[in-house]
């Protein structure tokens, strides 16, 4: 069960290397939870830096056995945590959560949180996963486009709440991923894409000149497919630059 063992600190480098070390000791069960109140050098997609205080935002990392999955469906496991993050933080408000490729989360154009994920392989599948997760629980004032739960729900929730809900969701999107339903986690995860289907400012990051594309969805490997002056374009991870369509404004 995904979130039944948790271990609590109270300081950590990352919460995503103390999981792979306790991994590498074999000390780790499957849905085994690690939280920090603090986070000193947590990572965050393209080397990013994040960093936590006690209580401003939900730092934890899950580890998630998943030596079912072949690495052909690996984007399904991103899909999964994602979907069942973005479901979590929809508990807390009325407003629209998307997901914003390939895995933050998103209310309208600010951002609520991210994931961090790690694998290991082994003879062609993905043995096991380490999925960190960063939620803002409370004002993140540094950033200029972000958003929090608080700020949502006009309330702050406690970390155990959050973590209880996120553990629910993420032990019902698993069990599509156990039972090889990549086409609904598709699906569902293509219907919750920030943007899609709206015309917006886009950059590649090797050639950073504006240019404006529609998101039509993503392939079978989780690549995001772009309309770009009629044409259907195919992007990797760190290939786009979105941010000229994020709010700078609270919300």
């Amino acid at each position: 069960m995904i979130g039944q063992q948790i271990i609590q600190l109270h300081e950590v480098d990352s919460t995503n290397n103390y999981a792979a070390r306790l991994l590498s000791e074999r000390k780790l069960a499957h849905g085994t939870v690690i939280l920090a109140e603090h986070q000193t050098s947590g990572r965050g997609q393209r080397g990013r830096s994040w960093h936590s205080a006690s209580s401003k935002q939900f730092t934890g990392t899950y580890f998630l056995k998943t030596d079912f999955l072949s690495v052909d469906h690996l984007c399904y496991l991103n899909m999964t945590v994602a979907l069942a993050v973005r479901q979590m933080v929809q508990s807390f408000t009325r407003r629209k959560v998307s997901i914003k490729w390939p895995n933050d989360i998103f209310v309208g154009d600010q951002k609520i949180g991210g994931i961090l994920i790690e694998t290991n392989w082994k003879n062609g599948k993905v043995e096991g996963t380490i999925a960190g997760i960063g939620i803002n629980v409370s004002p993140v004032h540094s950033v200029a486009y972000a958003t929090s739960l608080s700020e949502l729900s006009g309330k702050s929730p406690e970390i155990r709440e959050v973590l209880g809900v996120l553990s629910a969701k993420l032990n019902t999107f698993y069990a599509l991923l156990e039972q090889s339903g990549f086409q609904l986690l598709k699906e569902q995860y293509e219907s919750f894409l920030w943007k899609k289907d709206e015309e917006i400012t886009l950059e590649e990051r090797q050639n950073p000149v504006p240019f404006q594309g529609i998101i039509r969805g993503v392939d079978q490997i989780g690549n995001i497919l772009v309309e770009r002056d009629g044409v259907i374009q195919v992007y990797r991870n760190q290939e786009l630059n979105f941010e000229a369509n994020y709010s700078k404004v609270k919300m």
